[in-house]
């Protein structure tokens, strides 16, 4: 939910800016609004875009994740171990859309006309506001609580945008990804379906010179991590927390080459399944994962 909370500020952000190319903007090649601005003008849509973000995330929380009901509490919610909710893969969603949401940011002060490295500290320091907001507004309400594991994970995600864009070379190799594979079942919640996630470091052959002008750069190496069990647990045999290493396919080189270079660039922030192969292993079992050992959503009853 918090999620769409931010796609909804993201969105009436991009749209307020004139110009509704804008929207294209956020996982394609860098563009320029043609109105100029001046440095006061930028500045003050970056201030209004920040504080209408803010009364927007306050005003929903108030009406949808019970804000200002009790005193504020804080919970030590833990990091990977077995015994959290959610094995941790509610971390790993943290930082990625931490991640993702200071690149929508920066494209839209980039657009604006902000030079690159600047909208790349702008858009991260927007993204992780939003998410501190909420995190201190879940202080306030008895079904959530304020996390510093999970303001560490906003953290680390928007610094890894900020460093990702200061070194082109490694935008060049490293990309963060999830994969998300929907589970239709009644009474999953569709906005923290964690048991159809994946989140993952993608190495890019293609960045490497000795590899971009032949075969090797159609390929790449993954590092992931899921969870599966922690939610819905009676349609599970058990919980898994898997790390996996895989081969892949790089889906933005190939769409890229076809001439559909914005949609190629998607997949340099989503994966799709069945496009790697993957060996795992899981820390609860303590055993290894064969490829494709399990259906997706993991071992079912």
């Amino acid at each position: 939910m918090k999620s769409i909370a931010l796609s909804l500020i993201l969105a009436t952000s991009l749209l307020a800016s004139g110009n509704s190319e804008a929207l294209e903007k956020t996982l394609s090649e860098p563009q320029v609004s043609e109105t100029v601005l001046t440095d006061d003008e930028l500045m003050n849509r970056v201030i209004y875009t920040n504080l209408i973000g803010a009364g927007f995330v306050t005003l929903w929380g108030v009406a949808f994740w019970d804000y200002f009901t009790i005193s504020p509490q804080f919970h030590n919610e833990g990091w990977f171990e077995e015994d959290t909710k959610y094995g941790g893969a509610d971390k790993m969603g943290h930082m990625y859309s931490t991640y993702l949401w200071s690149l929508g940011f920066g494209s839209l002060y980039e657009y604006w006309g902000m030079e690159q490295g600047e909208a790349a500290i702008y858009g991260s320091l927007t993204s992780w506001t939003f998410q501190a907001i909420m995190e201190v507004g879940d202080s306030f309400s008895a079904s959530q609580g304020f996390s510093y594991e999970d303001m560490i994970a906003n953290t680390v995600g928007a610094l890894f945008y900020v460093v990702r864009e200061h070194y082109p070379s490694l935008k060049e190799k490293i990309d963060m990804r999830a994969e998300f594979a929907p589970n239709f079942d009644p009474g999953v919640d569709p906005f923290t379906q964690y048991n159809s996630m994946k989140y993952l470091l993608a190495l890019k052959f293609n960045g490497f010179d000795s590899m971009k002008h032949n075969f090797m750069k159609y390929g790449e190496l993954h590092l992931g991590y899921y969870t599966r069990g922690y939610q819905n647990v009676d349609a599970y045999e058990r919980k898994e927390r898997i790390v996996y290493a895989a081969i892949g396919i790089n889906l933005s080189q190939i769409v890229g080459e076809t001439g559909w270079e914005k949609t190629a660039k998607t997949f340099n922030y989503i994966q799709l399944p069945y496009t790697y192969v993957p060996v795992g292993y899981d820390f609860n079992s303590e055993e290894s994962v064969a490829p494709y050992s399990r259906p997706y959503f993991g071992t079912r009853k």
